[in-house]
Parts: structure tokens; sequence; C-alpha cells
């Protein structure tokens, strides 16, 4: 018995000592990656379209490379040196749902798909992979983004939108922002 608890003790520990620390890998700022997707029910492409850099990032910094939901497609960045997934993502596209249709039987069209990443610190390769709804890869497409590329875009840093806060009861870390549009 004491074996059994003393085994089930170490991968217990050895679980929560592979968690990676967002820090190591990540900046505090987003890429917004521009994708387009093309093709129809017989044939499928992925294609990159532009990468822009925003101020902050306010996404998940734990469980990075864990999925926390299944799509119809997924993102995967890895560590350029080491190889080793240090985010993962996963979606569900408009594009992928068209192809089931019978305009995607006689034609070709494409349709773009923003996703907004964690900003790496060092040079990482994204890879996105669409699946068929059962579960096969239908295409995928990779690149290398080196956070000092000067094609990078720097957004969000002027012509900021006039605001003003309601209430604010503490800062993004810690709290929910609820955003009011006026319609027109």
């Amino acid at each position: 018995m004491k074996q059994i608890c003393s085994i089930l003790l170490f991968f217990l520990i050895s679980a929560g000592s592979y968690a990676q620390n967002f820090a190591d890998y990540f900046q505090n700022k987003t890429l917004r990656v521009d994708y387009i997707f093309t093709g129809n029910n017989k044939q499928q492409a992925i294609y990159l379209d532009e990468l822009s850099q925003l101020p902050s990032w306010a996404g998940r910094e734990h469980h990075l490379s864990e999925l926390p939901l299944e799509g119809n497609g997924q993102i995967i960045v890895r560590d350029l040196a080491t190889r080793q997934c240090i985010y993962k993502t996963s979606f569900s596209s408009l594009f992928q749902e068209w192809l089931s249709t019978d305009e995607a039987k006689e034609t070709a069209k494409g349709f773009e798909n923003t996703f907004l990443l964690p900003y790496p610190k060092q040079p990482a390769e994204v890879e996105i992979v669409l699946f068929s709804p059962r579960k096969e890869v239908m295409t995928s497409f990779k690149h290398i983004v080196r956070p000092d590329d000067i094609l990078i875009h720097k957004r969000g840093t002027s012509h900021v939108t006039p605001h003003r806060y309601i209430l604010q009861s503490g800062n993004e870390k810690e709290c929910i922002d609820v955003a009011i549009l006026a319609e027109g």
C-alpha cells in the first residue's frame, strides 16, 4: 500500500512540475496572426496574410500547452530551439462549415481568419491544422515567428479610441471588464 501511495505521489508532483511559466516563453503582448483559408470541398490551403503586435496579452497564462476545448482546427506554438510545445489552442471556422455546402462542390473561396496568440520572447514555430469532421488532417501550415521581425506591424499604441470607465474595481489581471458599445 505504501508503494502505491509513493508512486501516486511521485506522479502528482512530477505532473505539477511540468507546468509552464508564462513569463519564461512569452512577453506581455499579443501576436495577431491573420490567415486566409482557401479551397473547396476537395482541396484546401492555408496562407499567412499578416502578423501584428498588440500592446498587451489578455488570454490565459496557465495550462498553456493544453487544449481547453477541441474544435475542428488547432494552433500549436513551439519553441524553435527546443521544439517544445509552449502554447496550444483550438478553434472552429466558418470556412470548414462552408466546405459542407453545395457551393463548395462547385467553386473555391477564401475566408479571412484572425487568431490572437501570446507574443513569444524567442523565435517560435507556429503550426495551424484544419481537421475534417472525422478528425483527419485536411491541411496544415507552418511558419516561423521571429519577435524582432521588422515586418510585424505594431498596432494599438496610437489612435486609441476615446473611452471612459463607469466603474473600475481593479486591474485587468484580476477583474473582468464589461464594454458597453453604442449602436450605430
